[in-house]
């Protein structure tokens, strides 16, 4: 008869009772050992996601995920971009909203991207812009978004010069008699050309040159000048235009053109 079969039922129930003890504990153990990440199968179950793992889910880190998508970028005249087409998951989809965001700022971004995983490898620029060098910039900064596996199409619309808009004026002339500072009203039509423009454009401004002849005393010819050039600037300001858009240069003496009329003159160009 083996030792196990002389056993009493009394040392059945302690040997079983202390393998349960031990079960418990072995079961308790690898509870433990599980919740720290050291179980069997933790890594695929509750591990922490990896520095490389939380960099790829970063608007900057992707771009290769980006590689299959396909729609547009539509700037409106209110600064504001629209993104349109199709993108192959949501986690590219987020990626680009959020490096598109940082670059336009939040709430300057409306997202009209939906997922699609059959995405073709294009994007459509639309929109318009103000210059060349904006058309470009944009579209540089889509190929940097969508990464070298996207095409660009870049079909931006460069905007036109407003047709109603005044062009630049040409220099005036205006002429004064031998030792007067007086405007006649011709000069005073001429001058008025100028204005309009000034008005027009808060960002331009009036430069008044004066002129005398090498004759007589040079002091007195060039008081002579600015006495005149004041006279001009007075008309502009009396128009509504700010001292500070005039600026007043030094008088210039004419040499050798022999045209006494000539000399006595303050031109009026902008700027």
């Amino acid at each position: 008869m083996s030792r196990l079969n002389e056993r009493s039922p009394a040392n059945w129930r302690a040997f079983d009772s202390a393998s349960g003890w031990i079960a418990l504990l072995l079961a308790l153990l690898l509870i433990v050992l599980w919740m720290m990440g050291r179980g069997p199968n933790a890594a695929g179950c509750c591990a922490v996601p990896s520095a490389a793992g939380t960099a790829a889910s970063t608007p900057a880190a992707t771009t290769a995920s980006a590689a299959a998508a396909v729609g547009g970028l539509a700037w409106g005249a209110d600064g504001k971009v629209t993104l349109t087409g199709n993108v192959k998951d949501e986690a590219t989809r987020k990626a680009i909203i959020d490096a598109a965001t940082a670059r336009y700022g939040a709430g300057n971004v409306l997202d009209q991207l939906t997922v699609n995983a059959n995405a073709a490898s294009k994007v459509v620029l639309s929109g318009t812009v103000a210059t060349e060098a904006e058309k470009r910039a944009r579209g540089d900064w889509a190929a940097s978004l969508y990464g070298p596996g996207v095409a660009i199409d870049n079909q931006l619309q460069v905007k036109a010069p407003d047709a109603g808009a005044a062009a630049k004026p040409p220099t005036v002339k205006i002429y004064f008699e031998t030792g007067k500072v007086d405007i006649d009203a011709k000069d005073r039509d001429a001058i008025a050309s100028v204005l309009g423009y000034l008005k027009a454009n808060a960002g331009a401004k009036a430069v008044l040159s004066g002129f005398h002849d090498p004759r007589g005393d040079k002091a007195k010819n060039e008081q002579l000048a600015k006495d005149r050039a004041k006279s001009v600037r007075e008309v502009l300001r009396a128009a509504g235009i700010d001292e500070a858009r005039i600026e007043m240069r030094k008088p210039q003496e004419t040499t050798g053109s022999g045209d006494n009329a000539e000399a006595r003159r303050v031109e009026l160009s902008v700027e």
